[in-house]
């Protein structure tokens, strides 16, 4: 996994697809540029693989103070829990804000999900949740970091819900709050599970435990095929370096601009457009 290659394309898709956003988020060309730390994001991504779990049954609010705490000592940064009600119990969104320095009602908004689940949907497994989703938490994260000490034009919230997993109960409420209050965003990129390269026998084996007989032989050769595919549909890039673009129908002319502007760069780059995406 190349951390930072997915992030430096996180950040060409987010600030230079459009002209209005580069002019309002990133600083002019002139000035030095990014300094991304890497090892701040490798360090994101092991501490959120220490609480073992973040299912909505263990830590996740406990996972949410760690990312408000991660978050308040930038001084130019407004940090806020947004509280909510699901199933009896209260939990927490982090949301972290910077004012734009021009236009400030103009308001982008960078989100994540922090919670993980375990596979086959069972509460009692482990569900570390690297990729789903510590991956796009260590990106907003990084990327918090670096606009808390180059603010734009426009205002950017980094939000990261809570119960994504569970019917996206976090990001629900937190949009039914922005529509009551009459708020309008004016764009919205979320950064789920970007770090997941094709595994390799010994990781995809344990998958298949629980499975009978021909269903653990399909999943195992429905893997075994998928990197030729891979490698074929991305222009002969490495398959274990592939970004996918995805979203549902409504966006899918969104999405087919950002494909084309990306296609035939150094990273192998693939489209999904349906209904699972989002």
């Amino acid at each position: 996994m190349k951390i930072k290659s997915w992030f430096f394309v996180f950040i060409w898709i987010l600030f230079q697809q459009s002209p209005a956003v580069a002019s309002g988020l990133v600083r002019q060309p002139e000035r030095e540029p990014m300094e991304i730390s890497v090892r701040s994001i490798y360090k994101t991504l092991e501490e959120l693989q220490s609480f073992g779990n973040r299912t909505t049954w263990e830590k996740q609010n406990q996972v949410a103070d760690y990312l408000y705490n991660k978050l308040k000592p930038y001084k130019t940064l407004d940090v806020s829990y947004h509280l909510y009600t699901a199933e009896g119990k209260t939990w927490k969104n982090v949301v972290a804000c910077i004012s734009g320095k021009k236009d400030p009602e103009t308001v982008y908004m960078v989100c994540a999900h922090y919670d993980s689940h375990p596979a086959g949907w069972e509460s009692h497994r482990s569900a570390p949740g690297t990729d789903d989703n510590a991956t796009g938490v260590a990106v907003l994260l990084e990327g918090a970091r670096f606009l808390a000490g180059n603010p734009g034009n426009n205002t950017v919230e980094w939000v990261f819900f809570s119960n994504e997993e569970q019917d996206h109960k976090g990001s629900q409420a937190y949009a039914q709050e922005l529509k009551a209050k009459g708020r309008s965003i004016k764009g919205v990129i979320n950064i789920d599970t970007i770090g997941y390269t094709s595994p390799s026998w010994t990781a995809l084996w344990p998958e298949t435990q629980g499975k009978g007989f021909l269903r653990k032989g399909l999943s195992l050769a429905k893997q075994m095929i998928k990197k030729p595919i891979y490698f074929i549909q991305t222009g002969f890039k490495n398959p274990n370096e592939i970004l996918l673009v995805g979203g549902r129908p409504a966006n899918a002319l969104f999405v087919d601009k950002i494909y084309s502007q990306l296609k035939g760069g150094d990273i192998g780059i693939k489209k999904n457009i349906g209904p699972q995406c989002g």
